[in-house]
């Protein structure tokens, strides 16, 4: 058992609010970033990131980056080719700007072509897809499965899905069609 403390895209808010209450707490933290949206010289829109800024959250010791793609893109049905420019160039660019090496990789929306796994099982060391949690006695590290953590869960919901109690959840908001994976 166990819980791993993930967030996804990389917006200023991280830095902002996640990174100092890993901090404050010691727990280490995986930040599934999508490059595309990372601002070279912080002239960008006021909710990105700076590289500056990742260097400063990876030099905590409990901030670790991993891959999310380039730009946010819908793997579902990803050629080889479209799948691995994506996930290569996000993870070049994590590797070249931060100097760390980026062994995890998730799905933007939790969606991925069989493509999109096969170039995945071939970059990273880890990938996380389905909307469930993990059990078992072989978990297959290109399957991980995550568990969202909704602002509207509140301390009921959290414990459960921390248990993993609400693994219909997933279901529940594809059906009416809403959730925080919705692609554009």
């Amino acid at each position: 058992g166990g819980v791993t403390v993930t967030v996804d895209d990389g917006f200023r808010d991280f830095c902002e609010h996640v990174v100092p209450v890993a901090v404050d707490r010691k727990v280490p933290v995986l930040l599934y970033l999508a490059t595309g949206s990372v601002s070279a010289n912080g002239n960008a829109a006021p909710e990105a990131l700076t590289w500056a800024d990742l260097r400063d959250a990876v030099s905590t010791g409990l901030v670790e980056i991993g891959a999310h793609t380039h730009n946010h893109a819908n793997l579902a049905h990803a050629t080889e080719a479209e799948a691995d420019a994506e996930m290569r160039r996000c993870k070049e660019l994590i590797e070249d700007k931060l100097g760390v090496e980026c062994r995890h990789f998730s799905y933007p929306w939790s969606l991925a072509s069989p493509a999109a796994e096969s170039v995945a099982r071939s970059l990273f060391s880890t990938a996380a897809l389905p909307w469930e949690t993990n059990r078992g006695p072989e978990i297959d590290p290109h399957r991980v499965g995550r568990t969202p953590v909704l602002k509207s869960d509140g301390t009921l919901f959290f414990r459960a899905k921390v248990a993993g109690k609400l693994d219909g959840e997933a279901l529940v908001y594809r059906i009416l069609r809403r959730g925080p994976w919705r692609p554009s």
